[in-house]
């Protein structure tokens, strides 16, 4: 009987505690994704400062950060198992994020050395190359008004520090997790003049919402509250590209393009 009682107890006691070191793990982790885009944002501030306040360019394409006409503040693109014929190394390979060679093309990872900055702990996307699984690194994508290369006809882009007026520095975003079936290169595409479209997905790892930072240097974190916006996640299998319809009241599409960019 005592061991019984004992037995219950500590069953209790684990039903009491689970939740609260679940909650402090998941803490934990938005902690860390939080720390990694915030050194993300120094770099990005400090390549403006290097360079007479000209933002780091923000390029699309499979080439995009690999050559000195498509430069980007990271190259590379996060392939997926069912991306049939591309080079799943690309989601693996550290180099795009950090290497030397790639900053002579706009990359970042002259300013950030650590790869493991570039990924939201969170993010257990993987590949599996011939046989063998391995984690992606990349879960950070940069706002595609930032860097000039969303080319969306008159909306803002921002090619300097000072044009960030609408919306202000403050409200303007510049990197946020992106999720694991939605990314690909380092451009989040926001489709501002559909109004009720969405592009890329951002990513819900931390209690439904994510991590991102803002112009002025402030880190934040935004919970997502629609269901487009986090549709069924199938592992290995990519999210349909081009623009999705939503509704007309779908207050997580109107908060990022408020964010994103303004009407010129």
């Amino acid at each position: 009987m005592e061991l019984l009682a004992v037995i219950a107890i500590i069953g209790v006691l684990a039903a009491l505690l689970l939740p609260a070191l679940g909650r402090a793990k998941q803490s934990a982790g938005k902690s860390t994704c939080q720390n990694n885009v915030r050194q993300l944002q120094l770099a990005w501030a400090m390549y403006a400062s290097d360079h007479s306040e000209k933002l780091p360019r923000n390029a699309a394409g499979l080439d995009a950060g690999k050559t000195l006409q498509n430069p980007g503040w990271v190259a590379g693109t996060m392939w997926l198992d069912g991306d049939a014929g591309q080079d799943l190394t690309e989601s693996t390979n550290t180099e795009l994020l950090v290497g030397e060679k790639y900053v002579a093309f706009g990359s970042l990872g002259g300013y950030v050395k650590n790869a493991a900055v570039y990924h939201c702990p969170a993010d257990r996307s993987t590949v599996n190359f011939l046989g063998t699984v391995r984690s992606r690194v990349r879960s950070v994508s940069m706002n595609g008004y930032m860097g000039g290369s969303e080319q969306e006809a008159g909306f803002r882009e921002f090619i300097k520090l000072p044009e960030i007026i609408a919306p202000g520095p403050s409200d303007a975003w510049v990197f946020m997790d992106e999720r694991a079936d939605s990314i690909n290169d380092g451009l989040f595409a926001v489709d501002a003049a559909a109004q009720y479209a969405i592009v890329d997905y951002p990513a819900s790892y931390h209690g439904g919402g994510g991590c991102l930072t803002f112009a002025d240097g402030h880190v934040g974190y935004h919970k997502w509250v629609e269901p487009t916006t986090n549709p069924p996640l199938v592992p290995g299998q990519r999210l349909p590209t081009g623009s999705k319809p939503t509704s007309a009241n779908d207050c997580d599409l109107q908060w990022l393009i408020a964010h994103t960019t303004s009407p010129k």
